[in-house]
């Protein structure tokens, strides 16, 4: 198995147990739609709430996982879709106003 899978692997798992019971805000909007289907990574992990981070997690997250994507070759989200997505994250992220 991969380093960037197994690291991909131990980080769900840690992650899927602290939003396991958790929403994703606005869940029907265009914006989590896109985050549900490019950040849940096929079967890699469920999408993790926003709230779980602070906007720079959240844009080092969206960097490292880009990568990891790519490197795996999962579909990436066009740069519209990824400013959607990262602002999505930003307006729910903890801390945010």
């Amino acid at each position: 198995m991969s380093r960037p899978l197994i690291l991909c692997l131990s980080t769900a798992g840690l992650l899927l147990a602290l939003s396991c019971s958790s929403k994703l805000p606005e869940p029907e909007s265009r914006p989590a739609q896109l985050y549900r289907q490019y950040c849940s990574g096929k079967g890699c992990h469920d999408p993790i709430p926003p709230k779980r981070g602070g906007i720079q997690y959240w844009e080092m997250q969206n960097k490292r996982m880009l990568e990891l994507m790519r490197h795996q070759g999962f579909p990436l989200p066009s740069a519209a879709e990824q400013e959607e997505i990262l602002s999505y994250l930003r307006r729910h992220a903890q801390g945010a106003k």
